[in-house]
């Protein structure tokens, strides 16, 4: 196998280190938040819950054109961006600050179409998030382009704790669903400030003509993508509110933030470190098919196990953190810890397209998704309620979007995808290992406390057995810098 470069040696030591301060970050920050959710599960009511559901909705969506998708394009430049970063910062900032003042005017009128009038304060309050996401669009950018994941961590706890704060504080006092907005305000100011200082560079709003049409070529096609996307990911809220209660909304909510903690993790590690790497790689072929690979790896190594221990301890998982009032959510959970995992590895493949610039099929994949899953939902939740909501996630996933972007994949890097399966292959093996361990538990122990104690340790005792060989050269290219294109982040899914 030919040897990397010194910038490819650079290159994949940076993103072994992005990617350890990523998934390491994200995973204090998931548990931590955890345990405030659980808390506030036993001081708010699943409706609560569910009317803050509702409002997310909204500003997720909404917010998902907050910048254009062009903070992307500052991410993947291969060179300085200081062409660019004026001009995405001027119109970042300025379509936010439109975007916010009208889901502020019309946050009533979408409150009630989407049948949670309740919902309409919490979604004012959301506006202000958008205005703050296209302020630090470009900061956030640039700590991602140079792999500064400890400082995003850095930045993350830093509004973590004040917003959790404010969170328990406004709940306790009667806040309702609304201290969940405030919550997210507070935090998101304290993030971008900590950003800001952490970078050497810092831009002001400009303007370059020249650079106007490029980003606009790359950025809305990617915006309209993340538009499409995160219509896909809240679709189940807004029908579930129209059709079912906001209780129901807010079970729905809780087993889906659980069923997403893989993805929560992952996520991070995709965006902050996938998107970069392999926007710089794209002349190598054979370093991007390797990488690619060890990606799927990677994924697998960390989504399969949560995947397989939280369908064997549904029940007594949610009963232990949130408590009994919310065993409602343990059936819907067990089918949607499968469509977290597999969502995971629809995440990997859109941030492939996005790293070698083919958002436009990305737009197209993510309209399919859509419109194919809108209609199961109506019909999954006709059928069996919110199980029924879980499965179509699953069923639309599996066999619509997942085939999709494996073809689009492929169709834009020319490469063959034969070592992807082969890849995961391990990984799923090592978490069926474990998920047996942890159902052998539940078999045993009747408290749900001391089989999610011991079922998880004897789960993540056995896995890490199974699993190590396949985690060894991340570790080795995390310790240093890899001596060829077989280790490390980019190492290839054969070694």
């Amino acid at each position: 196998m030919a040897e990397l470069s010194v910038d490819s040696v650079s290159l994949a030591r940076r993103a072994g280190t992005g990617a350890v301060w990523a998934a390491a970050g994200n995973i204090g920050v998931r548990v931590a938040g955890i345990a405030v959710t659980a808390a506030i599960a036993r001081i708010l009511s699943p409706a609560d819950f569910g009317i803050f559901a509702i409002a997310l909705a909204v500003h997720v969506v909404v917010g998902s054109l907050a910048e254009l998708g062009m903070g992307s394009a500052v991410a993947r430049s291969a060179h300085e961006p200081e062409d660019i970063a004026p001009t995405v910062t001027t119109l970042s900032v300025g379509v936010s600050l439109l975007l916010g003042a009208a889901m502020a005017a019309f946050a009533g009128p979408a409150a009630a179409l989407l049948g949670v009038p309740a919902a309409a304060e919490p979604i004012r309050v959301l506006s202000i998030c958008l205005v703050l996401t296209g302020i630090f669009a470009v900061p956030g950018a640039q700590l991602t382009r140079e792999f500064r994941q400890d400082r995003i961590f850095l930045a993350t706890a830093a509004g973590f704790l004040p917003a959790n704060a404010l969170l328990v504080g406004l709940a306790l006092g009667g806040g309702g669903a609304t201290s969940f907005a405030w919550s997210r305000v507070v935090g998101q100011v304290v993030t971008g400030l900590v950003m800001v200082a952490c970078l050497h560079r810092r831009y002001r709003p400009g303007w370059r003509p020249a650079a106007v049409l490029p980003l606009l070529a790359f950025g809305l096609p990617l915006s309209l993508a993340n538009l499409v996307n995160w219509s896909l990911l809240n679709a189940d809220y807004v029908i579930i509110g129209r059709l079912l209660t906001e209780t129901q909304v807010g079970v729905y909510m809780i087993a889906f933030s659980v069923a997403g903690w893989s993805t929560t993790v992952l996520s991070s590690v995709l965006n902050g470190v996938v998107v970069p790497s392999f926007g710089r790689v794209l002349g190598d072929a054979e370093l991007f098919g390797s990488a690619l690979a060890s990606a799927v790896r990677l994924v697998a190594l960390v989504a399969a196990p949560v995947c397989v221990v939280t369908v064997v301890l549904s029940r007594p998982l949610v009963e232990t953190v949130f408590g009994a009032t919310w065993l409602d959510a343990a059936p819907v959970l067990s089918v949607l810890a499968a469509y977290g995992a597999l969502f995971s590895v629809s995440l990997l493949f859109a941030n492939v397209l996005v790293a070698v610039g083919a958002t436009g099929r990305l737009l197209g994949i993510q309209a399919v998704w859509v419109a194919v899953l809108v209609p199961a939902m109506v019909v999954g939740i006709r059928v069996d309620g919110l199980v029924g909501a879980a499965w179509a996630h699953v069923v639309t996933v599996s066999v619509v979007t997942l085939p999709l972007y494996v073809l689009a994949v492929r169709r834009s890097t020319g490469l063959g995808l034969g070592a992807v399966p082969r890849a995961a292959s391990g990984p799923v093996g090592a978490a069926l290992v474990a998920g047996t361990s942890a159902f052998a538990t539940s078999l045993l122990l009747d408290d749900p406390a001391a089989v999610v104690v011991v079922g998880g340790a004897l789960a993540v005792a056995s896995y890490a057995v199974v699993a190590r060989p396949m985690v060894r050269p991340y570790r080795a290219a995390f310790r240093r810098a890899p001596a060829s294109a077989g280790d490390g982040l980019l190492a290839g899914a054969g070694r």
